[in-house]
């Protein structure tokens, strides 16, 4: 027979599953609520950028966001610019303004009184600047990753967004992943205990495209965006889909900040073979010096004793990879062995990892939770794009700072920096700035926004 302390701890514990499910569907209801009192209107947004990536963004705003408009779009090449106003003017039956005329026309585009916001889909290098002028002609902004580039572009983002209040959103969709968010979503429960240990990582093959032909090297042996990536540092130069999720477990900014790191790299061989088996070996693209290394791998240390490790490729001979470990002090996710949490499953003498499977049901963010049809449907990285762009439309439309804010942004994306320092200097501790000034003392101080964090309950 149940003792009567043993069954108080468990009417204890389901009032407080209760409690917490109540919470989350007000929480979600209020959010509701909020967007249909604000949501008078359309949202007008402008597109950057009209690559693939670009148009991609572009036909989900406009297929599956229905109170979204787009008055103009822009692109430096006229056929992917058309292709960009055809789109629009099919699904939504009025033909966006076009710009392009040359590499400055976007301010023109930025000047226009018929937009709340503007995306940008463009190639890293000018990501950041071309945000700091969106802002600066009163425009909220959305970078695609991986946003600031340089050390200069992360100070001239938040200084800008600081100077005109407008928001500013990195476009981070594996932030919203299913199991990412499932693990945010644990840690909020305190079912792995305190986090304090976390891996991360972009191990991602892009030397050539699916015909086989470089992704690095344009068919003129000119460099891609890509390309220069390679070229010009030695950094984690793409850290935002993998130290993402982590920062955000750990919870960088809001209670806690990077301080310094350490990094290594292997030398760059792979990018060079296959540029040479395409072009041959008296090509002007045989000549090109490509000083990123194959494999890199980023050890952050974080203010409070806490440790992240990034590792981080775009030439490795092997599949997709994007792997991630939280380690906690009663727990562990890893994504390639399953989850461990103390004191759940059968009993036996030694620990067991899990399938992620047996917990992602129960512990599902409500976004899944509730819109995983929705979101799957739209096809963008398994469903995460979707989540993202819904996020940077509620900013618009609800006048709200964004999860993944230029705070964010530059903590982040700073990596790229102070990683290619480090390799510079055979791997000394390189300090990382506090962007937020002191702010991220306090765990609290962005609380005050929808977020995926704020429909959670713990």
């Amino acid at each position: 027979m149940m003792s009567e302390c043993a069954s108080n701890r468990v009417n204890r514990r389901r009032f407080l599953q209760q409690g917490a499910a109540a919470a989350t569907s007000l929480a979600i209801a209020r959010s509701a609520a909020r967007s249909q009192e604000k949501s008078a209107g359309p949202v007008r947004v402008g597109v950057i950028g009209l690559g693939p990536r670009g148009t991609y963004l572009l036909r989900s705003l406009v297929s599956y966001f229905p109170e979204v408009t787009v008055p103009a779009v822009c692109d430096l090449k006229s056929d992917r610019l058309q292709a960009g106003i055809e789109l629009v003017k099919k699904i939504k039956g009025t033909a966006p303004a076009g710009y392009g005329k040359d590499e400055l026309d976007y301010r023109n585009m930025a000047r226009r009184d018929d937009l709340d916001g503007i995306l940008v889909a463009t190639g890293v290098q000018v990501c950041g600047r071309i945000a700091v002028d969106v802002m600066r002609a009163g425009k909220n902004v959305a970078t695609e990753v991986t946003g600031p580039h340089s050390l200069e572009d992360c100070w001239a983002i938040v200084e800008e967004k600081e100077r005109s209040g407008k928001h500013y959103m990195l476009l981070e969709q594996c932030v919203y992943g299913d199991e990412n968010l499932m693990v945010l979503n644990m840690i909020k429960q305190g079912l792995f205990g305190e986090p304090y240990y976390a891996e991360c990582s972009y191990v991602h093959d892009i030397k050539v495209d699916g015909s086989g032909k470089s992704r690095l090297v344009e068919a003129d042996q000119t460099l891609s965006w890509r390309g220069r990536l390679m070229v010009e540092g030695r950094g984690s130069s793409y850290p935002a889909h993998g130290i993402g999720s982590a920062a955000k477990w750990l919870g960088i900014n809001d209670g806690d900040r990077f301080t310094y790191c350490n990094a290594m790299m292997t030398d760059p061989r792979e990018a060079h073979v296959q540029v040479v088996e395409q072009f041959g070996p008296d090509s002007k693209a045989a000549q090109i010096r490509f000083q990123m290394g194959d494999f890199h791998t980023t050890l952050i240390q974080t203010a409070k004793g806490k440790m992240i490790r990034l590792d981080y490729s775009i030439t490795n001979t092997r599949p997709y990879s994007r792997y991630y470990l939280l380690q906690g002090m009663n727990g562990c996710f890893d994504s390639r062995s399953g989850i461990y949490v103390r004191g759940t499953g059968p009993r036996v003498s030694d620990p067991e990892w899990r399938p992620v499977g047996e917990f992602l049901e129960k512990h599902r963010h409500p976004y899944w939770h509730k819109d995983a049809a929705t979101a799957l449907k739209t096809g963008g990285h398994g469903g995460m794009d979707y989540f993202c762009l819904r996020d940077f439309v509620s900013v618009l439309r609800d006048d709200h700072e964004p999860w993944v804010d230029c705070y964010d942004a530059a903590a982040w994306n700073v990596l790229n920096h102070c990683s290619a320092l480090s390799i510079d200097r055979k791997g000394a501790p390189v300090e990382i700035p506090d962007f937020t000034k002191g702010k991220w003392e306090d765990p609290n101080w962005r609380k005050d926004r929808p977020t995926p964090v704020s429909v959670l309950s713990g």
